[in-house]
């Protein structure tokens, strides 16, 4: 027992000297402040008027958030009665994780958008659905008795499969976002790269030796994302998919009600350019899977239904057959280059 007490006391002794070492030298925790998340009824949205410097393995970046608690270029109100607006909706990646609001897509386009004379809003909270996104829609429209000019709403192939999906039974900590059953370890396990240097630096040590000596790399090749794909997806049988066109025929309603042009951007998911190469290293049929089945379900629905779409699906697959990287390597979205792409392609698109 005295043995084991000494190597305990030593290794707490340890640590306790590697936690003030790095706090020395400028290595503070992951997240020193609280969290961006607000509770949001049973769901979650963003805080009002903040910013909060993210730091992960994969990227470090700045989110700010204005008087409404959308994601914007800087804190602070924004004069919406002075001139026509549009707004986006989605999520993570019409958020932009991993990129500064300016170098997000939302924000390449923000940007020319100005030079007209047109204010951008970017509803985008990621982690939502459809449902939520639409929800905080209209709380906005109705709090404030504004209309935007135009809606951009972004789909991919991870939430169309989910379009009558909604979040539910959560509970937002420290402006952390936790699902309501076992959420004391969640946030335990939060809080620990909250106020710990050392647990943050042997984690993200961990992911580096990964990287660099194993060539590791943080994918897409979880069984929910080989199903999203697979030809037996639910959402490829006849009734699943006249229930998603009619949520869509529903909400261009709301938008004609309040003469609102509604605009679809197709978005799709950075490793479904490799679709093919990752299901035959996994030993699977690739013939069972098809990574242009949800891009031509919503071109197919606009073309019906005389909607605008804007796809750069192209233009990103050129740049991946060129070589070029378009994701982060610890983390799938779309990394500063393709933001740039996406962002281009929408101002040339819409200007």
């Amino acid at each position: 027992m005295r043995k084991a007490g000494a190597i305990l006391l030593t290794l707490l002794g340890c640590l306790a000297m590697l936690e003030l070492g790095l706090r020395a030298i400028g290595r503070s925790p992951t997240n020193k402040a609280d969290g961006i998340a607000d509770q949001y009824g049973d769901s979650f949205r963003l805080r009002k008027n903040i910013t909060k410097i993210m730091k992960f393995p994969a990227f470090s970046y700045t989110v700010h958030t204005d008087e409404y608690g959308f994601r914007d270029r800087a804190v602070g109100p924004k004069d919406l009665a002075a001139r026509p607006f549009c707004v986006f909706l989605g999520a993570s990646d019409v958020f932009g994780n991993g990129v500064d609001f300016e170098d997000s897509f939302v924000g390449v386009f923000a940007e020319e958008a100005a030079k007209r004379g047109l204010e951008v809003l970017n509803l985008a909270v990621g982690g939502h659905y459809f449902l939520d996104q639409e929800a905080l829609l209209k709380d906005f429209m109705g709090r404030t008795r504004l209309k935007p000019r135009t809606v951009f709403l972004c789909v991919n192939a991870l939430h169309i499969p989910k379009f009558d999906r909604k979040n539910k039974n959560i509970i937002v900590k420290s402006g952390y976002v936790i699902d309501r059953d076992g959420w004391r370890i969640a946030y335990l396990r939060l809080m620990a790269g909250n106020i710990s240097s050392a647990y943050c630096f042997f984690r993200d040590g961990i992911r580096r030796i990964q990287e660099r000596y194993l060539n590791y790399e943080v994918g897409e090749k979880s069984p929910e994302f080989l199903q999203i794909y697979a030809k037996s997806n639910k959402i490829r049988q006849p009734e699943r998919i006249k229930q998603f066109n009619d949520y869509l025929t529903g909400f261009e309603s709301f938008c004609r009600e309040n003469m609102i042009e509604l605009v679809y951007v197709y978005m799709p998911l950075s490793d479904s350019f490799k679709l093919k190469q990752m299901v035959k290293q996994l030993g699977v049929d690739p013939d069972e899977y098809d990574a242009a089945f949800y891009e031509e379900l919503i071109r197919t629905h606009c073309e019906t239904n005389g909607m605008r779409l804007v796809d750069p699906q192209p233009v990103l697959q050129r740049a991946y057959e060129e070589g070029k990287v378009l994701r982060f390597k610890l983390d799938p979205h779309f990394n500063k280059f393709a933001n740039r792409i996406i962002g281009d392609y929408l101002v040339q698109a819409m200007f």
